[in-house]
């Protein structure tokens, strides 16, 4: 099965022809097809396109909000074979340790990962004391004593005269560049959530919240630093929407370390939301494999 990612520019008109799936001289077979995902927030899709695709795989759609400053994304639901209720089940009935074991790799993951980041712009910082993964509460006492400390030592990197990362209604053009990058990470992984059949409404760190992919917020969490470093790698352009978003896309394309091996970030997306999934199913979180920061890919 192909997981399918659609960057297609304005304009575009998606159809079906002799069985494939069509946008200009782009083809693809349809019955190769594991799911969809469609960036370009001004593309016409035919009735028989959708129609086609709603009994194949799941199709997600999203575009820039100029407005709120957000992807709005919908989503066309596939028949009910990608539809993992027990994963769901498992998540609303785990056990408090197995929770904190989860939540616990994840901000471990992300404190990780922001640290390697750090440590390329200043080499004498020190080492990362290990995280004890015994208490919820202490996990998130210490992940908010490190963000201060991380966008402290992010801004004056950047040399930008910041004193706080605004994540609703930005005006600094960094904190701007960096909401819209996340939104690229935030719209892949609830893309895989929804293909591996997950809802991703229900989840462990962030509390349930009408219209929100709680589920997302968790797992975005280790990832943050691959918009962190797009963006401080280019910070000649982040004054530009339309450059960066380019460079987001070159982001999803590019190839990182995961588990010893290399593979573009939008497999590593793929892999460590079926990770996830495993590792609920089999009640073994260890069987979780978080995306972890290798040093040569944090290297500007």
């Amino acid at each position: 099965m192909i997981h399918h990612l659609i960057l297609a520019g304005e304009g575009g008109e998606m159809h079906i022809s002799e069985g494939m799936l069509c946008c200009g001289q782009n083809r693809v077979a349809l019955q190769v097809l594991g799911s969809v995902q469609c960036l370009s927030s001004q593309m016409k899709w035919s009735q028989a396109a959708l129609t086609a695709l709603s009994l194949q795989c799941p199709l997600v759609l999203a575009r820039w909000d100029t407005k709120t400053g957000k992807w709005q994304t919908s989503s066309v639901q596939p028949r009910t074979r990608y539809v993992n209720p027990e994963v769901t089940f498992r998540i609303c009935n785990l056990k408090p340790a197995r929770s904190t074991a989860y939540a616990s790799a994840l901000i471990s993951a992300k404190v990780e990962n922001q640290h390697s980041l750090i440590r390329s712009l200043n080499p004498s910082l020190p080492p990362l004391p290990k995280l004890a993964a015994n208490s919820y509460n202490r996990i998130l006492r210490l992940e908010a004593k490190w963000a201060r400390f991380f966008w402290a030592m992010y801004f004056k990197e950047a040399s930008q005269d910041l004193f706080t990362r605004e994540h609703r209604r930005a005006q600094a053009p960094l904190n701007v560049a960096l909401n819209y990058g996340y939104g690229f990470l935030y719209h892949a992984i609830e893309w895989q959530c929804i293909a591996n059949g997950i809802e991703p409404g229900i989840a462990i760190i962030h509390r349930l919240r009408r219209s929100r992919p709680s589920l997302v917020c968790d797992l975005i969490e280790p990832f943050r630093c691959c918009v962190e470093l797009t963006v401080m790698r280019h910070l000649d352009e982040m004054h530009d929407s339309k450059l960066m978003a380019g460079r987001f896309a070159e982001m999803m394309e590019s190839f990182w370390m995961y588990n010893d091996r290399r593979f573009r970030l939008r497999t590593i997306i793929r892999l460590v939301v079926e990770s996830f999934a495993r590792a609920i199913l089999t009640d073994f979180p260890a069987h979780f494999r978080p995306f972890l920061l290798h040093a040569r890919d944090a290297c500007l």
